[in-house]
């Protein structure tokens, strides 16, 4: 069976980063080659990898059998399209695409060729979130916390930090808890940037009444990754970047016919060393070559936009929405 042609469109600082994780996977697949608009990097990271520079999008696409988009997410929706069009497999980085209506197309037209889009939410991919289900399996949730904050980065003044951060939390949690949003309520302020918010503290009411509290910043000066869920029987605590959980139970125990309770018994998981990038493209091969649903699909994209949408309208009210995040259709209905 020969090997899956990938080519890799847009190669700044996270696509460079696919660049090497498809060169380590190169016994599952053949990195045909990049483009990217800036010809130097371009150039540079082609001669890097000793892959091909394409002029264009559509040269690149011409001699691959996937694309993996890592550019601006407002160009996400045409690259896609066109994509699509030349009957390519997708791994789009998040957001799917800028607007709700952009995604619903895109989903569409994939699935009348039959063709998969797979969405970059890489935090799925970390060992410790993986590890949670197991975890969860026979647990009641109440609550769930998570905290994403981290200093300003002026490299990404396109997006504001709803869109551009807690939109990983909105995936995860709504993977946790699946089913329909009853309530949201959210607060935000700007910090750093003049026409995006940079502060974010959002509240959901979800199925079976679990109420998730999202906190995202870019004006925090320490970078923190953290989520807590209050179960009937437990408190779990995880750390993204340690990869690392902490399990608080209180076991029942029995001495001399009398029942109690034995606090703070801790459960400690270290997960493994695996790559979340790394795994992200393996499982993006495996979809592909086997035909099946990716872990994160297009409609789970979407379904994590359309939230954002509402968040972002929540928080703006009444004044315009910045060009770029602007959303003529309701996002949750």
């Amino acid at each position: 069976m020969s090997k899956i042609r990938v080519g890799v469109i847009g190669v700044g600082n996270m696509g460079r980063n696919h660049v090497r994780s498809y060169m380590a996977l190169k016994h599952r697949c053949e990195l045909v080659g990049v483009y990217d608009i800036d010809e130097e990097r371009n150039q540079e990271i082609a001669e890097s990898y000793g892959v091909k520079a394409f002029p264009s999008a559509g040269a690149l696409m011409s001699e691959v059998d996937a694309v993996n988009i890592a550019t601006p997410t407002t160009t996400h929706f045409e690259i896609g399209r066109q994509a699509v069009e030349e009957g390519l497999h997708i791994l789009v980085e998040k957001p799917i695409t800028n607007l709700v209506e952009e995604a619903r197309s895109l989903l569409q037209a994939a699935r009348q060729k039959d063709l998969i889009v797979q969405v970059g939410h890489i935090e799925r991919f970390n060992p410790a979130i993986q590890a949670l289900p197991g975890i969860l399996e026979k647990e009641e949730i109440i609550a769930l916390d998570v905290q994403r904050m981290g200093p300003y980065d002026p490299r990404i003044s396109d997006t504001d930090v709803i869109q551009d951060l807690m939109i990983h939390d909105i995936d995860v949690v709504c993977s946790l808890v699946p089913g329909e949003i009853e309530e949201v309520s959210a607060f935000a302020r700007r910090v750093k940037s003049r026409k995006h918010v940079d502060y974010a503290v959002v509240h959901l009411l979800m199925g079976d009444e679990v109420i998730a509290t999202l906190t995202s910043s870019r004006a925090t000066n320490k970078k923190v990754r953290r989520l807590t869920i209050t179960t009937s029987k437990s408190y779990i605590e995880l750390d993204y970047l340690q990869r690392k959980i902490v399990v608080t139970r209180r076991g029942e125990l029995m001495a001399d016919n009398v029942d109690y309770q034995r606090e703070n018994e801790l459960e400690e998981t270290y997960s493994n060393d695996k790559e979340p990038l790394k795994s992200q493209l393996a499982h993006f091969i495996n979809s592909m070559e086997n035909g099946t649903r990716p872990l994160i699909s297009g409609s789970d994209g979407l379904e994590a936009l359309k939230i954002t949408k509402d968040i972002q309208r929540r928080v703006y009210g009444k004044e315009r929405l910045p060009d770029n995040l602007d959303e003529r259709h309701s996002a949750i209905r």
